[in-house]
């Protein structure tokens, strides 16, 4: 979780010098605002999930939660990395523990499936 805040830290950085040579309003271009937009979702998909997965006990729920996670934070580190390439890669140790997570949501919600 540490290299989410690096990784947002260069985006900010980077995206921020840029701005401020270009001209005098400072304000972000529209891919920062949209990557920041998604990064945002992606931590809020990944709190819905604890709380449905394992605060709910609802595996049915928690499949379409972390899948929509899933993807989202699979956008977020595409984008990170269009605008600098680090951002991108500190994201893929979340993207690879998150892959393993909906692996084990998918793989529980079809074990139990019958058991209702």
């Amino acid at each position: 979780t540490q290299l989410l805040g690096v990784a947002r830290l260069l985006l900010l950085q980077k995206t921020t010098t840029t701005t401020a040579d270009d001209d005098d309003d400072n304000e972000l271009p529209v891919a920062v605002i949209t990557t920041l937009a998604t990064y945002c979702a992606h931590l809020a998909l990944g709190d819905a999930w604890n709380k449905v997965f394992f605060g709910l006990q609802c595996t049915g729920r928690g499949v379409v939660v972390i899948t929509t996670f899933y993807a989202i934070l699979l956008l977020s580190a595409y984008l990170f990395y269009q605008i600098d390439e680090t951002a991108g890669y500190l994201l893929l140790p979340t993207c690879a523990w998150v892959t393993v997570a909906t692996a084990l949501n998918w793989n529980i919600y079809y074990l139990n499936q019958n058991k209702k």
